[in-house]
């Protein structure tokens, strides 16, 4: 069950009188695209007692109103029209901590599609409710809604100030008091001290749940905690275990595909992360995710394929941004071999879309102008990228560009589609140089580059080696696999990491005999590679590599076990 709204019964007569009492003091916000169920839904609230009913038809008008006024209730139909949807009302009422914990949201739908369904349902609400409905079934539910609220009211504005400490005192008052709310208690408790990053006092408050009853969220939060605590197999016995019992917590799948990137198992990552898209396809966060691992793992058609749904979805997010766009256009770019007409269109037409949407902005408009001479130095037109990028340098002099940072480094692309990798890297060198401290561009620069060039990177790549060398000379070759893997994941382009990723597969193999699987990702490796120049310090080593990857694939094929 994707979210367990926690009730206690029908809601008796002097509870009903209390309600009442409640909903007169309570503010309340409707958003439907049509009139009539606008004006249907605020004449039911009216009727419930509340005086204070606010109306919004469309998702940008619901933001602009809730800026400027605080809302005890919020009933929000999913399907807006063009524009904002309300999950995407939801996603950005949080994302920018305009709804309050003490805000009772309810999602309202006609549609009843699974995708839609589990979409709204991500972002928990504190209920959803299926059109058509009576007034007294509203009414019953709402009820229920807010006199939770209401008793946990402290509870939840604590939370919403961040005081956690003070949270878990209320909690804990409310379990003492066997409040009829104490198992929601239990589970407020927990979600604080992870807040708080107390991981042991919240697996110990999920375990004594479970010792109760086997409910879905303290099996995912014990989960949680024994991933942060670094007992990653246990974690994944928990999770796997949850799927067995047909639990479709879409967090449960995010989770396993986080254990499969530390684990070096990009691979897995990408076909669990795919799999929760299939069912969720407009959680733009997870979309994001999947074109990252999908890229890492040399997936460039899925990759580009979530990357599209990114841009379609950030149209309407508070997501939106113009590297969405970007990122798809290197994406296709990435994928261009020879004159491909076609891709060149593709990218050259997200680009435009680019342009348009940010028309006011220099810098966007030059950095898709960058971006759009790699596109054709890709597509082997040298003179063509050659002349763009002149006609880019007189706009911005390359002192000026390294104030653009992100300008710099679609540049410094630029320069390794065309081949002049002496002038990409002493661009990144430069970026370097003048952005020690800022982790996101020494992480972009070593990205791009064949070795370290970060002060942090260059740090981690020490600690890199000494940790990889203590695995491998410990015969530790699946975590060295794992680290290494994970590694390639943030300096895809290094050859070292390269290297070291597929000494630790030939050993493994050595060891426990070839792997089919194994093998296609060595095949993978070397591919990346294999344009190496004899002057390369790191050649020689390739080349004994390369052998010992010939030689497993031959004795796999004598073993009659090529396609196990």
């Amino acid at each position: 069950m994707l979210m367990k709204l926690e009730t206690s019964g029908e809601v008796g007569l002097m509870q009903k009188i209390d309600v009442i009492k409640i909903y007169q003091r309570k503010s309340a916000l409707v958003i439907d695209d049509y009139p009539d169920m606008r004006g249907s839904i605020r004449r039911m609230l009216v009727n419930f007692g509340i005086t204070e009913v606010h109306t919004a038809s469309t998702g940008t008008e619901a933001i602009t109103t809730c800026e400027n006024n605080h809302f005890d209730i919020i009933l929000c139909d999913y399907n807006l029209g063009d524009g904002k949807n309300g999950q995407q009302v939801l996603e950005e009422l949080r994302f920018r901590r305009l709804l309050k914990r003490t805000t009772a949201y309810m999602m309202i739908t006609a549609e009843t599609t699974k995708s839609m369904v589990f979409g709204a349902l991500e972002y928990q609400p504190d209920d959803y409710l299926t059109k058509p409905f009576t007034q007294t079934v509203l009414q019953r539910r709402l009820d229920r809604l807010v006199l939770e609220k209401e008793e946990l009211h402290e509870v939840n504005r604590a939370i919403d100030e961040q005081d956690y400490d003070r949270a878990i005192e209320l909690c804990d008052e409310h379990i003492s008091a066997k409040s009829r709310y104490e198992q929601k208690c239990y589970r407020i408790k927990a979600n604080c001290f992870l807040e708080k990053h107390l991981y042991p006092q919240a697996r110990e408050i999920y375990a004594d749940v479970l010792d109760e009853r086997p409910v879905d969220w303290a099996q995912i939060g014990l989960g949680q905690c024994m991933m942060q605590m670094g007992e990653l197999d246990d974690a994944e016995k928990l999770f796997n275990e949850l799927i067995g019992q047909n639990c479709l917590c879409l967090e449960v799948y995010d989770a396993l595909a986080e254990i499969k990137t530390q684990r070096g198992d990009i691979a897995g990552a990408q076909q669990l992360l795919e799999y929760a898209s299939e069912i969720s396809p407009n959680a733009i966060l997870r979309q994001q995710l999947l074109a990252e691992i999908s890229a890492g793992n040399g997936d460039l058609e899925r990759a580009e394929k979530a990357l599209r749904k990114v841009v379609r979805l950030g149209a309407n997010s508070c997501y939106e941004s113009p590297e969405n766009y970007f990122k798809l256009a290197r994406c296709i770019s990435a994928q261009i071999n020879g004159d491909d007409r076609k891709r060149i269109s593709d990218a050259e037409e997200v680009l435009d879309r680019a342009r348009r949407k940010y028309r006011d902005d220099d810098q966007i408009r030059l950095q898709s102008d960058v971006i759009n001479a790699a596109v054709y130095a890709r597509a082997g037109q040298a003179d063509e990228s050659r002349k763009r990028i002149a006609a880019i340098a007189a706009k911005m002099p390359a002192e000026e560009m390294l104030n653009a940072a992100q300008i710099a480094l679609d540049l410094a692309r630029c320069y390794q589609a065309s081949g002049d990798n002496a002038q990409a890297k002493q661009i990144l060198k430069d970026l370097a140089l003048q952005y020690p401290d800022d982790e996101a561009i020494g992480e972009a620069i070593d990205q791009l580059s064949d070795e370290p060039l970060s002060r942090r990177g260059k740090d981690k790549a020490v600690d890199l080696n000494r940790r990889g060398k203590e695995l491998l000379g410990s015969q530790q070759y699946v975590e060295a696999i794992a680290l290494f893997g994970e590694a390639m994941r943030h300096y895809p382009n290094n050859t070292a990491v390269k290297l070291n990723l597929l000494l630790a597969m030939v050993r493994n193999m050595n060891t426990h005999g070839a792997n089919a699987e194994q093998l296609v990702r060595c095949e993978k490796i070397i591919n990346s590679v294999d344009t190496l120049s004899e002057e390369h310090p790191l050649y020689e080593r390739f080349q004994v590599l390369w052998e010992h990857v010939e030689n497993l694939q031959e004795d796999l094929l004598e073993t009659g076990d090529a396609d196990a």
